[in-house]
């Protein structure tokens, strides 16, 4: 698949060997910014904690490192979620402490529920709000495990842990406010770009379908992706801006209506291999005017006055599709104009919401929320994933009296947390896994070999800042950033610094063997207890989505097609994902089995819109249908045999009011069910997954 069509133009090549370690011998302004504050930070908050003579200082460096993000909005949103994700997860580890006092059987599977639950839950979130829910989980078992020998003082270790959290998170923000400076106009700029960006590639692909490119298809589900990714990043640069400004929210609709654009085209087509436009008549003058508006769209910018050019051509060519679905000859050149009419629609909504994130309207209180798709099964299997490896782990600290294997259990919850909160939680486990021993290097170096000839914390402070500042750089850089991750998380709690103590070699050895041993645990646990794969995943999908089209005809509150567009996108996108990771050639055909599908669903959801405009005999007919779909199903020959008749009976009442406007939208909605449905049926015959 390449995805290289919708990325910026091309990067400079390095050697090999220069290319692995540029990151550190030639790092970016940004990269060396990002690593200097959080490096302070990291200092800053481990003297605080010093000096407050706290029992494990370590984990307010650790949690520097674990809020630290490039972008101030991603520490920001980090921050507020890992508050909350502590606070109940020590509240429920007071709990477990205080209901199975000395019962470990008890106490294990109770524990190993929770993070099941936490983790399951995690599933069905975005961003950094599925991080609070792991994060109870893993707060929780490392409070528990750490007050199992020591059950009366649960509610002490819960407090030191609350008071590192915040300790670590006050240091970042703190220091990132230093380095940031007008921190909303970049913030602007950014989100500017992003949806600059998405405007351009529908340029690109909207070229495509009217040049009838053999690929549109796969680009599509390639525009998905992007828009998926797009749409998890605009949280940040709205935090950024401030709640009181609902850019983020204009940005959302803006990536809404060029889906349903995108869905609109593809049923118009029907997914065949056939040009939408022809070269006669109105048609070709038509394919010009689109062209042009391409041409246009791709050199568009979201500035004041420069949308101006383009929005005037949109609601120019908006009337003229208009005027000649309503005065055309052939039904065909009606029905085709009425949806391209329908399209500039959308591409005018959606330019009005791009004006609104540069010049937003007075008293703007604009909201908007683009769905998403929540998957049962993922979300149980990473539940049951986790509970799995920390009942293994507590056997086997029972089985053995480990004296390390409370904390053997404490990193195993904490690793298999975080890779919970993954789409695919096998990518980067094995780089997860490096970074562990990276820490554990690190921390040995500094533990055995640095330290005992340190007489102050500033000499101290700064060997430590140079191994903190490395990682870093390394979490700035794509091809080491899940390596740099588990460095920054692990490699504090394995230095183990102190007021008045100093880690001996056997106590050092012991802890880092019970961690990395921890992380190549869960590393197997989830490579081998259900491991994830894309092919399951699109077979998932599209029995889910075959029931949810008998669902769209029946439900008394059918949802609205931003949410259906905003879920099928969210699918879409991950298959693109997922099947790019596992360099899966074979997903071509599944994806675009799920672009078609996804038109439909908007059909249907159209034509039940139209229903409502009014109590006709053309609502009465499109009732019958929806009730006959239901029974027979959308994409099966009965299904498609249904709408064909349907559509010859409203055909026949077109044909003797040849002005009406509605039973030509419905007429057109009709085409797009029946072509992209059999073009569904002829592909799953075929054995597409």
């Amino acid at each position: 698949m390449n995805i290289s069509r919708f990325m910026p133009g091309p990067t400079v090549r390095w050697p090999v060997g220069g290319d692995m370690l540029r990151w550190l011998f030639c790092p970016t302004p940004q990269a060396v910014a990002f690593a200097l504050r959080n490096t302070i930070a990291s200092i800053v908050a481990l003297a605080i904690a010093l000096w407050m003579e706290l029992d494990s200082p370590q984990w307010a460096v650790a949690t520097v490192w674990s809020v630290a993000q490039v972008r101030r909005g991603e520490s920001m949103s980090k921050a507020r979620w890992r508050i909350v994700g502590t606070l109940a997860g020590a509240i429920a580890a007071v709990v477990f402490i205080a209901a199975f006092p000395q019962q470990s059987w008890l106490f294990f599977p109770a524990v190993a529920t929770w993070i099941g639950l936490c983790s399951f839950l995690a599933t069905f979130c975005l961003n950094f709000r599925s991080y609070a829910f792991v994060l109870s989980g893993y707060t929780c078992s490392i409070i528990a495990v750490a007050a199992a020998s020591e059950p009366d003082n649960v509610f002490f270790i819960g407090i030191s842990r609350a008071t590192y959290i915040v300790l670590g998170v006050v240091c970042e923000a703190g220091m990132a406010m230093l380095f940031t400076i007008g921190l909303p106009t970049r913030a602007r700029a950014t989100m500017v770009a992003q949806v600059e960006n998405v405007l351009h590639r529908l340029a690109v692909l909207l070229r495509e379908i009217v040049l009838h490119d053999r690929d549109t298809l796969v680009h599509a589900g390639e525009f998905s992706d992007m828009v998926v990714s797009v749409h998890q990043g605009l949280e940040f640069p709205a935090i950024e801006m401030g709640r009181q400004v609902h850019a983020g929210d204009h940005a959302r609709a803006v990536l809404a209506e060029v889906s349903i654009l995108v869905t609109r085209l593809v049923g118009l087509s029907g997914g065949a291999e056939r040009a939408v436009l022809a070269d006669d008549g109105v048609l070709a003058d038509t394919r010009g005017q689109l062209l042009h508006l391409c041409d246009r769209l791709a050199a568009c910018r979201l500035k004041s006055g420069a949308l101006d050019a383009v929005y005037d051509q949109v609601v120019h060519l908006r009337a003229l599709f208009a005027r000649r679905s309503a005065h055309g000859r052939q039904e065909m050149d009606r029905i085709t104009h009425g949806v391209l009419a329908a399209t500039m629609v959308d591409l005018e909504t959606a330019l009005d919401h791009c004006h609104a994130i540069f010049s937003p309207p007075p008293h703007d209180r604009f909201r908007f929320h683009l769905g998403g798709h929540r998957d049962i099964r993922l979300a149980f299997y990473n539940g049951l994933r986790g509970a799995a490896a920390i009942m293994l782990a507590a056997f086997v600290y029972e089985c053995t009296a480990w004296p390390g294997g409370m904390g053997f259990i404490a990193i195993t919850t904490l690793v298999c947390g975080l890779f919970a909160t993954r789409e695919n939680p096998v990518v980067g486990t094995t780089r997860f896994l490096s970074g562990a021993v990276w820490s554990a290097i690190a921390a040995g170096s500094l533990d055995l070999w640095i330290l005992p000839y340190l007489t102050d914390y500033e000499e101290f402070a700064f060997v430590l800042g140079i191994f903190l500042f490395v990682g870093g750089l390394a979490k700035c850089n794509r091809g080491t950033a899940g390596a740099a991750a588990a460095y920054g998380l692990l490699m504090p709690n394995l230095l183990m610094p102190g007021n008045q103590s100093r880690v001996d070699e056997v106590t050092f050895l012991n802890a880092a063997f019970h961690t990395v041993l921890a992380v190549g645990l869960s590393v197997l646990v989830f490579r081998l207890v259900l491991p994830f794969r894309a092919r399951d995943e699109r077979l998932r999908f599209g029995m889910h989505i075959r029931g949810e089209l008998r669902r769209l005809c029946l439900v008394p509150l059918p949802p609205s097609p931003q949410w259906w567009i905003g879920t099928s996108v969210d699918r879409i996108g991950r298959m693109v994902r997922h099947a790019t990771q596992e360099k899966d050639t074979t997903a071509v055909a599944g994806i675009r089995l799920m672009l078609m599908f996804s038109s439909v669903g908007l059909n249907i959801l159209l034509l039940r819109q139209l229903k409502r405009q009014r109590r006709d005999t053309v609502s009465d007919v499109i009732t019958a249908l929806l009730r006959a779909l239901v029974r027979y199903r959308p994409v099966s020959p009965r299904g498609i045999a249904v709408v064909r008749a349907t559509r010859r009976r409203l055909a026949r009442m077109e044909k003797a009011d040849p002005g009406n406007g509605r039973l030509l939208e419905v007429l057109a909605c009709l085409d797009g069910i029946s072509r992209t449905a059999t073009a569904c049926v002829a592909a799953m015959a075929a054995g597409v997954e």
